[in-house]
């Protein structure tokens, strides 16, 4: 039992906000991938504005991105756990279906397209060259060698970055395992330290999460805590008597976020992740500031814009990587410079690739409780 630990439900205006971080966050790894794949590397033009800076400023986030899902996933996954042990209702089964079913009815056919859209760029001439050659600061071996059972497989099962390699030309996927391993290994530790367990259960528990440690490896088990952040900020505001009804409080939350982004940019320390660190602080201090206020009116049109993109947040996530890196091989000759021209093709080609997105996910992400009712019936 957590002191504390009466049920807080979010806000609408929180639960909008939190969307809309998510959406933009997925937006953000797009618009890295694309810059990083058809721009010039910054250190590469030949002259400097603070227009440039600005735009290879704000295109170097995805990473940065995948710091927010993480904070953002502890924050909700630890706080729904949280509830159930608190509420009397916890179920491995229903826990397990309900991450389950939402990770794997993308990441299937998320798999598949990949698998399709590399086996054609391979196939066509126009395009092959860049499936069969490592490509800077993304693959250190080519897309064909990673076109291999194993890696499917292995991504299949959420061990790449672990015993596999991401699958094909889908490298955001090595964010996934990272990702399934959390949704483990924190109920368990949680069963281990629960008072309604006998001993010899506690120590299968804590048994248990050792070998899971073990098992991932030292970076997942490290990020680990930028993921258990997020849940200490739920944790956190569980305990909260009353919510901050100051406006300025709500602008004064997002600067430590955008002081880690910046700092990250700008200034990154020798340790990737302490930056990252520093990033998912600031975005954990927004996210406390945010749930906690009061509630308060919003645009209708900004409620459905965040609605929209965090509806397609994790198919994007996904998908879109195939699809620009294919685009990349069927573009001809060196990257680009970012004139307006090419920054308007840039804009077109994230447009493509995000409704591609939206329409794959009408078809997987849209159809999560449906799956999800039909899978607990079998158990039943």
């Amino acid at each position: 039992m957590i002191p504390g630990s009466a049920k807080r439900n979010l806000t609408q205006r929180a639960s909008v906000h939190l969307d809309m971080a998510r959406g933009l966050a997925a937006l953000a790894v797009l618009a890295s991938h694309v810059r990083g794949l058809f721009f010039v590397p910054y250190h590469d033009l030949s002259r400097h504005s603070i227009p440039l800076d600005m735009f290879y400023g704000a295109t170097t986030l995805g990473h940065q991105a995948v710091m927010i899902f993480f904070v953002l996933s502890g924050f909700l996954i630890v706080g729904s756990i949280v509830n159930s042990f608190d509420g009397g209702t916890w179920s491995w089964t229903k826990y397990l279906v309900n991450r389950i079913v939402r990770l794997s009815l993308v990441l299937i056919p998320a798999l598949i397209l990949c698998w399709v859209v590399d086996h054609i760029g391979m196939a066509l001439s126009s395009t092959a060259a860049l499936y069969h050659r490592p490509v800077e600061n993304l693959f250190t071996t080519s897309v064909a060698h990673l076109e291999t059972a194993p890696n499917f497989f292995g991504s299949l099962f959420y061990v790449q970055s672990i015993l596999v390699q991401p699958f094909g030309s889908d490298g955001p996927l090595w964010s996934l395992s990272y990702e399934f391993w959390y949704y483990i290994l924190f109920p368990i530790a949680l069963c281990a330290l629960a008072g309604k367990f006998r001993a010899r259960i506690k120590v299968f528990y804590c048994a248990a999460a050792l070998v899971i440690f073990f098992f991932v490896g030292r970076a997942i088990a490290l990020y680990f805590l930028i993921w258990l952040l997020g849940g200490s900020v739920a944790v956190s505001l569980r305990l909260r008597e009353a919510r901050t009804r100051f406006s300025w409080a709500n602008a004064m939350g997002i600067a430590p976020l955008l002081f880690g982004l910046g700092f990250s940019i700008s200034r990154p320390l020798n340790s990737p992740f302490f930056t990252d660190a520093i990033v998912a602080l600031g975005f954990a201090a927004w996210v406390y500031v945010i749930v906690g206020a009061s509630e308060r009116h919003m645009s209708p049109a900004y409620a459905r814009t965040a609605r929209l993109l965090a509806g397609f947040s994790y198919t994007l996530y996904l998908t879109h990587f195939p699809i620009v890196f294919f685009m990349r091989a069927r573009m001809h000759g060196a990257v680009w410079l970012p004139t307006f021209i090419h920054l308007v093709y840039a804009v077109l080609i994230c447009a493509i690739a995000a409704g591609a997105a939206y329409v794959f996910s009408q078809l997987t992400e849209a159809k999560t409780e449906l799956v999800r009712h039909r899978v607990m019936g079998l158990f039943r």
